[in-house]
């Protein structure tokens, strides 16, 4: 079965920083375990004579902070590089949908400007985000209120919707199925019903589809001022 993917492989490059950030979590526990360890058994408690006199070591404690300092900042260089390189091949990418995603609290909305939807899914709504497959998709992620995260779990992918600012990313799914979305920040009381379902669907079906939408939302939106002057000519 062929595996659904984001545009960048996101999971190769988290996958790596994994591998990196695991061993050297391991190394400094291991270190502070056997240090814990050693103080224990080395200056257990001992007659009063023979206790230590000294109570602080500035050389060993700098070198320790100095060595925490330079592995906090390796982290961090390989972590902004690795959203550097996810950011800028996405951002390159010449997309064939956008997708204006708004979170608020506590409800997406999934607005597709090219055809005039809106579909809507978490505390009121349950429609699904609906997407082709194989096509580059844009997502512009744009918060209403708190920081939000769109998340879907089958690509490996996240990333935040910031107030204020509107942050874009390029997805692509490789094939079709229903998969499942979530908020992934904290962002209040009912955070948890925050989800939603996206639908990928053939481009030839995506194009079904979004046609189909499309008119009806025309025709609900020419409806309405038929039903207002019906109303006005009975009450005339």
């Amino acid at each position: 079965m062929a595996e659904v993917l984001a545009l960048v492989v996101s999971r190769d490059q988290y996958k790596h920083l994994f591998g990196i950030y695991v061993p050297i979590a391991l190394g400094v526990f291991t270190l502070v375990i056997v240090s814990m360890l050693t103080a224990v058994l080395v200056f257990r408690r001992r007659p009063i004579e023979k206790a230590a006199k000294w109570h602080e070591h500035n050389r060993l404690e700098g070198a320790y902070a100095v060595l925490l300092v330079c592995v906090i900042a390796f982290l961090l260089y390989l972590t902004f590089s690795a959203e550097h390189q996810v950011d800028r091949v996405s951002a390159q990418e010449r997309p064939t949908l956008t997708i204006d995603v708004y979170g608020a609290k506590w409800e997406w909305q999934f607005s597709y400007p090219a055809y005039g939807i809106n579909r809507y899914s978490g505390t009121v709504g349950h429609e699904s985000l609906v997407v082709p497959t194989n096509e580059a998709i844009r997502f512009r992620l744009i918060s209403r209120d708190v920081i939000h995260e769109f998340w879907v779990n089958e690509l490996r992918y996240k990333h935040d919707l910031i107030p204020g600012s509107v942050q874009k990313a390029t997805l692509v799914f490789g094939r079709e199925g229903r998969f499942s979305g979530q908020c992934a920040e904290f962002c209040g009381l009912y955070h948890a019903r925050m989800s939603f379902t996206v639908q990928a669907l053939s481009p030839a079906r995506f194009a079904a589809w979004a046609s189909a939408q499309a008119r009806a939302t025309g025709a609900s939106a020419s409806a309405a001022p038929a039903a207002a002057n019906a109303g006005r000519g009975a009450h005339s």
